[in-house]
């Protein structure tokens, strides 16, 4: 039955939205919300959390012939998700209140029912479609600028859900009887902004990654459910593949030789009591590549020594202990890389990853060992919780329960492990090594054509003396590159007014450095032709140390934005950053001034800096910048650069 659709606010169902102060309240309310959601995969995880719960929910019903099914498409063309079930659907009632904050119509028993995850993909996103299906009520409706309007602080009205006139973006909706399909739009104000950026372009790639990163990787089973991801690369070509079930990416099942520990262990006690000390294990119990176990709450006190606060966290919430032991910790390096997706994207990893729900939650975490540090690094843990939940949006768990993992997980490392380590297949490098030698081999020349196509020359003679020449031979390709060639440039007398105090990481920061006007100034004093990078005579400051600043490396200033909006960074604390290239990613909300166009000589305040980047919402300077790329092309072409700048910058 389609009923009339007249548009609506979400928020209406908060009620008392009329006064200006109650609209402020809902916009803190909902930006709480908001900020607890800074994963990559949330949107993934919040779509497929809510169609697996809808499905859940019909099989309950105990419907004859139904076959629960859920398609997932990702346009990586269109920077588009959508997610589309064949569950229970909404019902108009549901359907015009399911987006306000802490509203829920779930129970406790389900994946989502903190009422939180239908507000942050309403208003998180700039665009979401919304098409239900039940057997009395239908509807497509859509949702545009939300994330706007919760930014703008004088906005007109709040955003409605109106009639999609277009028809639902799901193709597969419209086949079916009851259900949901939700669809988002990613641009830069979200996150993820575009998803190119995992450089995932095929259906089995994002099979995987939802395996390890959502409900499609639920801990249990579901075998009835048919899982089907579609992906449009950026070309417009289409992939897809469909699954039977839902289940975790066990890692266990990736290698040709998995044992679980308790039939080891069985083993040796076996053979121990016929033949003593002496006795020989059979092959299929030697060379293993991992050892693995699923544990139940009941059985944890047969593997690890339980004390009592762990044995209360035990009762309370019932955990299911899942661990994979490799023979070596290169597997997860060699298993990402495989995948062929954005080189240090690590979808399996060592660590304990948390779940709930029937469903992996919240980031892996790094197990704390006091001895035979390194063995964390063989080892993927999944810890499934009852009666538990993440925190608001997908923060994580209470860290009572956090440390309760890491224990366990420093416990099994430490005792039964341990004592079965022997069995595990020996690291030899033999074979590791013919590997090795090809890799070397392909990367030598790699760099070599790098290097004729790509060389670096820096015609300026003023500066690399005695030599005159730059040491470093073709344009760098990644941030160590940025690193060796910034600090030739300081070598060289390019750049004079800074000085590295440290390089080593800590923190979340690369290194630190002082800015420095030693004597004499005639060396910090801009000159066209031999001292290009100098300040005017009225920014000299004789003799001046400053305090220890920030300084971030990075080969695009896009990887540093990246970091900034998703909260790895802040901005405030960044002084100084160092890139090859600027990228794209400031424009909207940064701008860029050139310090080698002469006219903005002035804003330079020390012997270097090539670029400066101001807030455009604060007005306030953010950050100085040195753009090697930039820079080196002024160096060799100062008036074909200074054009190019002019052109770059003053279009924003």
């Amino acid at each position: 039955m389609h009923a009339v659709f007249s548009e609506f606010d979400p928020l209406a169902a908060k009620q008392a939205i009329n006064t200006e102060v109650a609209i402020y309240a809902l916009k803190r309310e909902i930006q709480n919300i908001l900020d607890s959601y800074m994963g990559w995969y949330d949107p993934f995880s919040e779509l497929i959390q809510n169609g697996l719960d809808a499905i859940d929910e019909r099989v309950s019903e105990g419907e004859e012939d139904y076959k629960p099914q859920i398609w997932v498409t990702i346009n990586v063309k269109e920077n588009t998700l959508v997610v589309t079930d064949n569950g229970t659907g909404l019902s108009k009632e549901k359907y015009e209140q399911f987006m306000a904050p802490c509203f829920s119509f779930k129970s406790g028993n389900t994946r989502g029912h903190k009422g939180v995850g239908a507000t942050y993909l309403g208003y998180g996103f700039n665009y979401i479609q919304i098409a239900t299906k039940t057997e009395d009520y239908s509807a497509v409706g859509k949702m545009t600028d939300a994330r706007k309007w919760h930014s703008d602080p004088n906005p007109a009205g709040n955003p409605k859900v109106v009639h999609d006139s277009s028809g639902p973006v799901c193709g597969e909706f419209k086949s079916i009887d009851k259900g949901v399909s939700f669809a988002v739009i990613f641009d830069k104000s979200t996150n993820p902004k575009a998803l190119s950026w995992v450089q995932a372009e095929k259906a089995e790639q994002w099979l995987t990654i939802l395996s390890v990163k959502t409900g499609i990787g639920s801990i249990i089973e579901h075998s009835n459910i048919i899982v089907t991801v579609k992906v449009i690369d950026r070309n417009g070509e289409i992939t897809r593949v469909d699954k039977s079930g839902t289940e975790y990416l066990w890692p266990h099942k990736l290698v040709a030789k998995a044992v679980k520990l308790s039939s080891v262990r069985k083993k040796v006690i076996e053979l121990f009591a016929k033949a003593g000390a002496d006795f020989r294990m059979p092959a299929r119990m030697k060379n293993i590549e991992c050892l693995y176990e699923r544990i139940t709450h009941d059985k944890l006190k047969d593997f690890v020594d339980i004390d009592d606060a762990e044995n209360e966290i035990i009762e309370r919430h019932r955990p299911v202990v899942y661990f994979a032991y490799m023979h070596t910790a290169k597997f997860w390096r060699i298993y990402n890389d495989g995948l062929g997706i954005r080189g240090g994207v690590s979808i399996l990893q060592p660590g304990v990853q948390l779940a709930a729900n029937n469903m992996p939650q919240g980031e892996v975490s790094q197990i704390p060992l006091t001895r035979n540090i390194g063995r964390q690094n063989q080892i993927h843990v999944v810890v499934h919780l009852d009666d538990c939940r993440a925190d608001l949006g997908r923060k994580g768990f209470q860290k009572e329960l956090i440390e309760f993992s890491q224990v366990l997980s420093r416990k099994l490392i430490e005792g039964p492990i341990a004592k079965l380590r022997k069995y595990l297949r020996p690291v030899t490098g033999s074979r590791g090594d013919l590997q090795r030698q090809q890799q070397v081999a392909e990367w030598k020349a790699e760099f070599e054509k790098h290097e004729r196509e790509h060389p670096l020359v820096i015609e300026n003679t003023n500066f690399f003396l005695p030599v005159k020449s730059v040491a470093i031979t073709s344009r760098p390709t990644r941030e160590q590159d940025v690193i060796a060639l910034f600090n030739q440039l300081l070598a060289g007398g390019v750049i004079r007014g800074i000085r590295i105090m440290a390089t080593n990481e800590r923190l979340t920061y690369d290194g630190m450095y002082r800015v420095f006007f030693e004597v004499p100034d005639e060396n910090h004093i801009h000159d066209q032709e031999s001292n290009p990078l100098g300040v005017t005579r009225d920014n000299v400051q004789s003799g001046f140390k400053s305090e220890p600043k920030i300084l971030e490396y990075k080969f695009s200033l896009d990887a540093l934005i990246e970091d900034i909006e998703t909260g790895t960074k802040n901005s405030n604390d960044i002084d100084l950053v160092v890139v090859w290239e600027t990228g794209k990613d400031y424009q909207g909300n940064y701008l860029i001034t050139s310090l080698l166009d002469p006219d903005n000589l002035s804003e330079r305040a020390y012997h270097g800096i090539t670029h400066v980047m101001t807030n455009l919402n604060t007005g306030q300077r953010e950050m100085d910048l040195i753009v090697l790329q930039e820079l080196v092309d002024f160096l060799n072409d100062e008036v074909g650069e200074i054009d190019r700048q002019r052109k770059k910058y003053e279009e924003i």
